[in-house]
């Protein structure tokens, strides 16, 4: 199962996987467009989902979260989440669990994830992940992700420049399967699944959202003008990711 293969994968890299945050240049939209979609989020609760090493979860607490709980399938990402909690006590707490069977955490206003319905293997997991995330949800409380883009082909611009290159997609029956190439030191492959827009919108009305919304991602004035236009034309042409929000 990709799922497992990628969990002994992230127990391996540990920290690793964290300077893909800091030396490419694709997060920077991926941070940029998280936080717009979130809004103020001051004084909140948060649940920070496939969390890695605690990247996201630390910034949405040094912004003003009231209490983050990160989790994240794999031990060593999460020990190195700890580390850094350890060496910077923000009073983050994480968690090893297996989003597919999470229990109920607790009554969150946000839940985050950045990166894990992509690893979903089927529309069943993909619903399997959304209906326990909705449970961890506060009555009026929102879900907010950053996945892959239905809508990517490796057939138009890769995404090399901004830090990681697609080396395969292959076509199913309702999306895609893929494997890309992370230019970290040293550089790893990911392995995950592009899921059609109808099967995400039918998962997340299953899961029981009243509403959900997708977001393009966007590119923030200073990457613009620090980089050109012309730099972010290939991503915006044919961007591998998108934000997809839902509410409770």
């Amino acid at each position: 199962m990709v799922e497992d293969q990628m969990t002994e994968l992230y127990d391996t890299i540990g920290g690793v996987y964290e300077q893909f945050k800091t030396v490419a240049t694709l997060p920077i939209a991926e941070k940029f467009t998280l936080f717009k979609i979130l809004g103020n989020f001051q004084g909140k609760t948060i649940l920070d989902l496939a969390c890695g090493t605690g990247f996201y979860s630390r910034l949405l607490k040094e912004q003003g979260a009231a209490k983050v709980v990160g989790v994240d399938i794999s031990e060593e990402m999460v020990n190195v989440a700890r580390q850094q909690e350890m060496k910077n006590p923000l009073g983050n707490e994480y968690q090893v669990l297996d989003i597919a069977k999470l229990h109920k955490l607790g009554s969150f206003d946000l839940v985050t994830a950045i990166y894990l319905l992509n690893y979903a293997e089927n529309k069943e997991h993909l619903l399997q992940m959304l209906s326990n995330i909705r449970k961890n949800l506060a009555s009026n409380g929102r879900f907010v992700a950053i996945t892959v883009n239905p809508n990517f082909s490796w057939k138009k611009s890769n995404s090399t420049k901004y830090g990681l290159t697609v080396l395969k997609q292959e076509p199913l029956s309702e999306g895609f399967y893929s494997e890309t190439e992370l230019h970290t030191n040293p550089p790893f492959m990911i392995k995950y699944f592009g899921w059609s827009q109808s099967i995400y919108e039918w998962a997340v009305t299953e899961a029981g959202f009243k509403k959900f919304s997708w977001h393009p991602i966007e590119i923030p004035k200073q990457a613009i003008e620090q980089y050109t236009e012309d730099y972010w034309q290939d991503f915006l042409d044919n961007c591998l990711i998108i934000g997809l929000s839902c509410e409770n």
